[in-house]
């Protein structure tokens, strides 16, 4: 009787133990294990395709810091041409309008915070985003005037300065209405999926500042 107890409890003790063990790889272990898994993966195919390492955690860890030896990532680019009118500000009296064209190119600074934390089991990853800004904007080419009599090295160096500054306020408006960083996010978007399919995980993306 008391060897059948034994054995019995033996038993009921090492199916517990078992089932213990198997819930533990089932539930905490494998998931965690899979989630590492995917972050590496990430880290070597971030790296590998914009030159950046995101920072990545799996399940809140930080496994790997944000780095990159590049300034900025260039997604999109554009060139519009502005007008500014100046009134009764011409040299001499009157009015006069100053035209230009320029290019800029729009994207992220690697300085801006990039995150990406891989959920338990590793198939999906909550992204936080750099922010897209306008990176370079750029005069292609001299101002050019509606006025015939006026030539830009005979215009006072404070007018040369309030030209150039309502030209560029005027040319960033323009390219922010044209969808100049819409484009930039979309094609950051893209990227970041198409990076995280080939580790095979799905992104879900948040914004920053958010709890994952």
């Amino acid at each position: 009787m008391g060897s059948r107890l034994f054995w019995l409890s033996f038993g009921g003790a090492l199916l517990i133990t078992s089932l213990s063990a198997w819930v533990s790889w089932e539930f905490f272990i494998k998931p965690m294990d899979a989630a590492v898994r995917t972050s590496n993966l990430l880290h070597e195919k971030f790296q590998g395709s914009l030159g950046v390492a995101p920072r990545i955690l799996a399940n809140a860890g930080v496994l790997f810091s944000q780095k990159s030896e590049l300034e900025s990532l260039v997604l999109s680019s554009g060139e519009v041409s502005v007008r500014e009118t100046f009134e009764g500000q011409k040299p001499g009296g009157g009015d006069f309008s100053a035209v230009a064209v320029f290019r800029a190119e729009g994207g992220f600074f690697f300085r801006e915070p990039f995150q990406i934390n891989v959920r338990r089991g590793g198939a999906v990853a909550d992204v936080t985003l750099p922010q897209v800004k306008i990176l370079r904007l750029e005069m292609a080419a001299p101002v050019q005037f509606d006025a015939q009599d006026l030539v830009w090295d005979g215009i006072p160096d404070r007018l040369q300065t309030r030209i150039t500054k309502a030209l560029d306020r005027r040319a960033k408006r323009d390219l922010l209405e044209g969808g100049l960083l819409k484009r930039a996010e979309q094609e950051l978007r893209e990227k970041v999926r198409g990076i995280a399919s080939q580790a095979g995980c799905e992104v879900v993306f948040v914004a920053a500042g958010a709890e994952n």
